[in-house]
């Protein structure tokens, strides 16, 4: 029976094979284990922890296919492995979007948009979207459910696909910008250029697999792309095998800082430590304003443009941003950062009450003074 074959009471339509999936275990578990080595060896968790958790999501989905090679009429399985390996590929698309963000906390001054944005704009799209193809996924392989829910899931993924589709361009010639700014401005490294190049590619591929993924549900299940095992092997598990190795290959923790405070100075040589261009609203108002329209309007950001500091000046700053900076559990239990010496409510009494014992140390300077002054006018009468 070849692939893509009938076979019946399978509710994948075709006899799942059982090499294949080995292969691919086999495969990501030595990327993985490489991806964790070099994640550990480079200190780089903050940029490149992710590359295991992908790795090992594009494991179970695998493991789970295995399974239900040898169980073909159980659709649990079916639905697990669908989202699991559905799963992997928008974790690889995050990555690139944290790299993208590690490059311009890099190069500041060239950033197209303030850097910590584009991976809350881009993370949260990418959040929306993985919700959308797990519902629509569910819905789509259950064939429990009525044809019109099952036509209802697949529209669910089609419009998540399609949203993806959308953000990778928009990814894609954001880093293209930057590419173009820093290569004019002649301060384009060779560990910075190859980092671009494997960000190109490994968004080209990804971009692949979701179109793929697009004509796929577009067609619908009867059609040939769906049922013919083959273009799944080729178009999902394949080119993301690519991708996961040519990350080993070209490991972006190897070639980019560890830490968003380190930045390369306009000579194009000298590395400094900054602030790291924070973003220092809530987290709850950047979740829903990743863009900080209200901050565009008011000009903040240029506010907050450090690179041409002296290193006394950068120094003073981060010394103030440490001392105004607070705990995750007060940021839990205040979203807002209504309260606090820089809260938007707490700052006012804290402003008050300065403003008190500055009235107050004046007045008993000044009754100090009164009191000198009988003194030496008693002297002066004696």
């Amino acid at each position: 029976m070849g692939l893509g074959d009938y076979s019946p009471g399978s509710i994948w339509y075709y006899a799942p094979n059982k090499g294949a999936p080995i292969a691919f275990i086999i495969l990501f578990f030595i990327s993985c284990c490489i991806h964790t080595y070099q994640t550990l060896k480079h200190k780089s968790w903050r940029t490149t922890l992710l590359l295991p958790c992908a790795a090992l999501l594009m494991i179970a989905g695998f493991a789970m296919r295995l399974y239900g090679a040898y169980h073909t009429d159980n659709l649990a399985i079916l639905v697990a492995s669908t989202v699991l390996i559905m799963s992997g590929p928008p974790m690889y698309a995050l990555i690139n979007y944290i790299i993208l963000s590690r490059i311009l906390y890099y190069i500041p001054y060239l950033s197209p948009i303030h850097p910590g944005r584009v991976a809350t704009t881009f993370v949260g799209l990418d959040g929306v979207c993985e919700i959308l193809i797990g519902q629509g996924a569910w819905r789509m392989v259950n064939s429990s459910m009525t044809p019109a829910q099952r036509l209802l899931g697949a529209h669910l993924v089609t419009a998540s696909l399609s949203l993806q589709a959308a953000l990778f361009g928009a990814f894609g010639l954001m880093a293209a910008m930057f590419h173009y700014r820093a290569a004019k401005a002649k301060v384009l490294r060779k560990e910075l250029r190859t980092v671009l190049l494997v960000l190109y590619v490994s968004a080209s591929i990804v971009t692949v697999r979701c179109i793929y993924r697009l004509v796929e549900y577009i067609m619908g299940w009867d059609s040939t792309v769906y049922r013919n095992e083959a273009f799944f092997w080729v178009f999902e598990a394949s080119i993301m095998l690519l991708n996961t190795f040519l990350l080993n290959l070209w490991h972006p923790g190897k070639r980019l800082p560890r830490s968003n405070s380190i930045f390369l100075a306009r000579d194009g040589v000298t590395e400094r430590k900054g602030p790291g261009w924070a973003d220092d609203r809530p987290w709850l108002v950047s979740t829903f304003d990743p863009f900080d329209v209200w901050g565009l309007i008011k000009g903040h950001d240029k506010k907050r443009q450090f690179w041409d500091m002296s290193d006394e000046e950068l120094q003073r700053l981060r010394e103030k941003n440490k001392m105004n900076k607070r705990g995750i559990f007060v940021e839990t239990l205040d979203p807002l950062r209504l309260w606090g010496e820089t809260g938007y409510v707490g700052r006012y009494f804290v402003k008050k009450k300065t403003e008190t014992n500055r009235k107050r140390k004046e007045g008993v300077v000044s009754a100090g003074d009164k009191g000198r002054t009988r003194v030496n006018d008693t002297v002066e009468l004696v």
